[in-house]
């Protein structure tokens, strides 16, 4: 409601008169629809992490603002100011910051934070080295990371490291555009990140219906509500392609490193290279694949009764392209000490865990 809004708004202009604060800052606020009711939480007296939703809303650049405050520019003489109020930004009228009325805000911003957190295991941290990030920005969304290639994440730092924010002329035109940035979002390396999880998050309906409340998020983690969208037995496949693809490059790095050494291979080190038992474990099933290679990039992949064909290229990133049949998937992943995880399209990430016999 917009009068409700404009009332928080005065009250907050008025905490922060009250107690004479000059600089940029935000007030925070509970809001109980039902009875049109905001209640106070805190002042922040500094600049958020989310201060491009108020410059993507207002047009008034904070960062700057706060310096031009710190200099004693009064705000009806910063030119942002002046316009996000209709006046000519050459003038210097006054304004009445709790009388006058601004020009309403035309466009919606909805930000994500992209974190070093696993949201398979509630959550919790996670650190590591981070190979790459790879994200473009659109007209519609932006966003940065304060980390670069083969930087990582320690255990002592916060694990918030990326920020995307998307904007549109309504909540719905924001909401597809975070969805779609977050899509083409590509971060590979030793952590877990959540991009995927809040794709489907954005997606469901108490969001797309702004209904949310402070229970929320943790009654759908506890629940567990929220997964994402893959078939298991592709991603079962493709996890079998991977661990046989880069079963054959270490056995081949291991003959290849004996030859150098004057050792020739063993008979049992070269039919590894032709044959490789792949076992993978899902939702407590076991899954024996027997894998055949039948060329230099061609395998033949059987589990009981089916034999798949499938050619895997590793690409210069370390991906894989796989072909099976007429559809061809991005694979790329790692084995790690839990399991192998594998990501598929960019889309779905899974961890098969280490299967360890008694």
């Amino acid at each position: 409601d917009k009068d409700d809004f404009r009332e928080a708004e005065k009250a907050a202009q008025r905490l922060a008169m009250s107690v004479g604060y000059r600089g940029a800052g935000t007030v925070e606020y509970l809001y109980k629809p039902e009875t049109k009711g905001f209640y106070f939480l805190e002042l922040n007296p500094r600049l958020q992490v989310e201060h491009p939703v108020t410059e993507g809303i207002t047009g008034v650049n904070v960062p700057a603002l706060q310096l031009q405050i710190g200099m004693g520019i009064p705000l009806e003489r910063v030119p942002d100011i002046r316009r996000f109020y209709g006046l000519n930004a050459a003038e210097t009228s006054k304004i009445n910051f709790l009388d006058d009325k601004y020009l309403y805000p035309t466009s919606h911003v909805i930000a994500a934070r992209v974190t070093a957190e696993n949201p398979d295991d509630a959550f919790r941290p996670t650190s590591g080295k981070i190979e790459r990030v790879r994200f473009q920005s659109s007209p519609s969304a932006w966003g940065y990371f304060s980390i670069g290639a083969n930087g990582g994440i320690h255990e002592f730092a916060d694990s918030q490291f990326g920020h995307i924010f998307a904007s549109g002329p309504t909540r719905e035109h924001a909401r597809k555009a975070l969805q779609l940035a977050l899509k083409n979002i590509s971060i590979v390396g030793e952590i877990r990140n959540p991009t995927e999880y809040l794709v489907e998050l954005a997606d469901t309906e108490e969001f797309r219906n702004n209904t949310i409340d402070t229970a929320w998020l943790d009654r759908l983690i506890a629940e567990k509500s929220v997964k994402m969208k893959f078939h298991a037995y592709d991603m079962i496949f493709y996890a079998a392609c991977l661990r046989a693809h880069l079963t054959v490059k270490a056995q081949t790095a291991k003959i290849l490193d004996g030859i150098k050494r004057g050792h020739l291979p063993l008979q049992n080190d070269l039919r590894l290279l032709q044959a490789i038992q792949v076992d993978l474990a899902h939702d407590s099933v076991k899954y024996n694949w027997q894998v055949s290679r039948t060329g230099r990039d061609s395998f033949a992949l059987a589990i009981g009764q089916t034999t798949l064909e499938a050619r895997i290229r590793e690409q210069p990133d370390g991906s894989l392209y796989v072909k099976c049949g007429d559809s061809v998937a991005q694979v790329s992943g790692q084995e790690e000490p839990l399991g192998l995880r594998v990501r598929v399209d960019g889309q779905a990430t899974i961890t098969f865990p280490t299967i360890r016999d008694p």
